[in-house]
């Protein structure tokens, strides 16, 4: 008689809902897949993120222009910065006392009331010459103003590199500090030179306007960094074709700094989006540290730069624009007529 056989019984994996295991060049290619699908869709997360950035930037432009023109009807010009104070007619000694910005000019109309109030005007900025009382105003003018930044801007909200002839801030020893809280946005100068010999000269006539960054009244845009001003009424070429604001980026100039009024107003006659190296006192070339060519307009946007117009529009300019035509746009009394651009 024979013993029955005993066979060992397989589970049925169909009746347990487990199928059978993927291969390894299965797994490999799902990764893959993923792979290509993240990479095509960072690129749109970050364009996305971007245009969310450049819109805020373009509103904050907005606001600015409610200031700027709420301030020209209050006191019958538009701001404009005051850096020192220049001799008319032009002879003598400059005062070189630092008095203060566009930006801080306009604070009351930015819903800044109380920070406005609480700066001492009979004091310039701290680090001016005979200034080093000024610190009373030094704790004010460390504030970090969101309307005053692009969010596209990469630098830090105060520079690492330091602030020429105005830092504002308090040392831990109580010195004066050279820094400086972020500014995104420069008045608009006009098409005045500003080095001692032209480096872009124009194609037309002049091929360059100098008058020590608009000293005079000189200034042939809208503002001037040794107080001279302008009005509506001089904006004869049109508020609509006539720079008032522009964005710059921070730290692309060692004076760049919302109190400094040396450090807030910029001209066309530096090239749209000129590139700059940031380097702590580099003289000479297209560096921070070059008074000459860091006094221009540039943006973190690709290929274009955002700028308020005087009748309170906001424009994204293509760093591509003509160099005539661009000029035109800075300039608010020269006869030029501007169709398109």
């Amino acid at each position: 008689m024979t013993r029955p056989r005993l066979r060992a019984s397989l589970p049925d994996c169909g009746d347990r809902g487990i199928g059978p295991g993927f291969t390894l060049v299965e797994v490999l290619v799902v990764i893959s897949i993923i792979g290509a699908l993240i990479g095509l869709l960072l690129p749109a997360v970050q364009a996305a993120r971007e245009a969310a950035r450049r819109a805020h930037c373009i509103n904050n432009l907005k606001q600015l222009g409610i200031a700027f023109n709420s301030y020209h009807d209050a006191l019958g010009s538009y701001p404009t910065s005051f850096w020192r104070k220049t001799p008319n007619p032009p002879s003598g000694r400059f005062d070189g006392i630092n008095r203060h910005s566009w930006c801080t000019l306009t604070l009351p109309f930015l819903e800044q009331s109380a920070l406005h109030n609480s700066i001492n005007f009979s004091l310039g900025i701290a680090g001016g010459p005979g200034n080093a009382h000024a610190r009373a105003n030094a704790t004010a003018l460390m504030s970090q103003l969101s309307a005053f930044i692009c969010p596209s801007d990469p630098s830090p909200p105060l520079s690492r590199i330091p602030r020429q002839d105005s830092g504002v801030g308090i040392n831990p020893d109580g010195s004066l500090a050279r820094s400086g809280p972020k500014l995104s946005y420069q008045g608009n100068l006009g098409d005045n030179y500003i080095r001692s010999a032209g480096s872009w000269p124009f194609q037309g006539n002049p091929t360059t306007r100098y008058e020590r960054l608009g000293a005079h009244g000189s200034h042939t845009g809208i503002m001037s960094r040794t107080g001279g001003t302008a009005s509506i009424s001089q904006v004869v070429d049109g508020t609509s074709t006539t720079f008032a604001i522009g964005e710059s980026l921070f730290e692309s100039c060692d004076w760049f700094t919302w109190p400094n009024p040396n450090g807030t107003i910029s001209s066309s006659e530096v090239p749209l989006n000129l590139k700059i190296v940031v380097a702590a006192g580099g003289a000479g070339g297209h560096s921070s540290g070059d008074f000459g060519s860091c006094m221009g307009f540039r943006s973190a946007h690709a290929g274009v730069v955002n700028f308020l117009f005087c009748d309170g529009r906001v424009v994204s300019i293509r760093d591509t624009i003509d160099r005539g035509v661009y000029r035109a746009l800075s300039t608010r009394g020269q006869n030029e007529i501007v169709v398109d651009w």
